[in-house]
This record gives structure tokens, sequence and C-alpha cells, in this order.
């Protein structure tokens, strides 16, 4: 039997759901994995301190990816700048020959991903990474859908370009020469 005002779904599962991608914005948006840990921790700590009043699994989502931006942005202040650290996701394998051109590939993105802006990384993180439809970025950052249309679109040109600019290239086996 429910209580009213009861919540009707899990928040602590919602939450744990909703980790992984939490993380990766987070990534997206300090770019210091160790950082976007602690963020993530926070704002699940906080989701779960305050026994949020969600009327829905979306009003949920919504503000853990709020609270997860306003955290970051509160650190940034902290230390008066946002801090450009060089994402280290690349390891090279011991056998270079046997890489395979999707893992290439990935690591071309986040290289190219790596040199966007911050502005650039936190729109593709939350349109491409978190699925956020561009009605709820525009809701989540307080801008016009309109002004998240076109950052997209910039971000995503500007992410196409750096890829096309790398150079990372796959590697040939012997036998393929």
């Amino acid at each position: 039997m429910k209580r009213a005002g009861s919540i009707p779904f899990d928040v602590r599962q919602r939450v744990a759901d909703e980790l992984p991608r939490l993380l990766a914005y987070a990534v997206s948006l300090v770019r210091d994995r160790d950082r976007a840990r602690e963020l993530v921790q926070e704002t699940a700590t906080r989701a779960l301190a305050t026994r949020l009043a969600a009327r829905d699994e979306r009003a949920l989502r919504a503000w853990l990816y709020k609270t997860l931006r306003h955290a970051a942005i509160d650190e940034a202040r902290r230390q008066r700048q946002w801090l450009e650290q060089p994402v280290a996701d690349a390891i090279v394998e011991q056998d270079p020959w046997r890489v395979e051109n999707s893992r290439i590939a990935a690591i071309t993105v986040r290289q190219g991903f790596a040199r966007l802006g911050p502005e650039a990384r936190e729109i593709l993180a939350l349109i491409d990474i978190a699925g956020f439809s561009y009605g709820e970025t525009s809701v989540l950052l307080g801008i016009p859908i309109g002004t998240v249309m076109s950052r997209v679109s910039r971000a995503r040109s500007a992410l196409l370009q750096a890829v096309a600019e790398s150079d990372v290239v796959p590697l040939r086996r012997r036998d393929e020469r």
C-alpha cells in the first residue's frame, strides 16, 4: 500500500542506474576522472540525503544532472578556473598490431572531444552521452531551445573537424603491407 505523497519509484535504484552517465558527464566537465568521481559521489549523496521529492523519474534525472553541473561550477569557482588537463584514456597495448579499428576510432573521438571547449563538451555530454532531449537540455541549462540546437550543431561540427584533423590512424598488420 502506497503512502500519500510517496514516490512511485525507487530513488536509490534510479540514482544507481544513472551513475555511469553522470560520470561521463562529469568527466566532460572537469576532464579529470578522479575529480569527476568525487562530483558524482557528492551528487548521489545529496540526492539520497535530501529525500528528494521528485514527482517522477524524469524530474529526478534532470535534478541529478543539474546538481552535478552546479557542483562542478562551484568547484571551478573555488579554483577560479576550469582546469584543462589532457585526457589520458588512450592506453597503448603491448601488441599494437592487434589494435582494432573501432578502438582507434574511439580514441580519436575522445581526443577530438578533449580538444573542444567546455561549452561544447558540456552540450554534447548532455545530448549525446546522457541522452537528454533538446527540450530537457534547454530546461537544465536555463537557455532557449534554439540556443541548445545551435550549440549542438556547432559542437558536433567542431568535433568532426577535430576528428578529421587527427593524426591517429589505424595500424596495418605486417601481412597487410
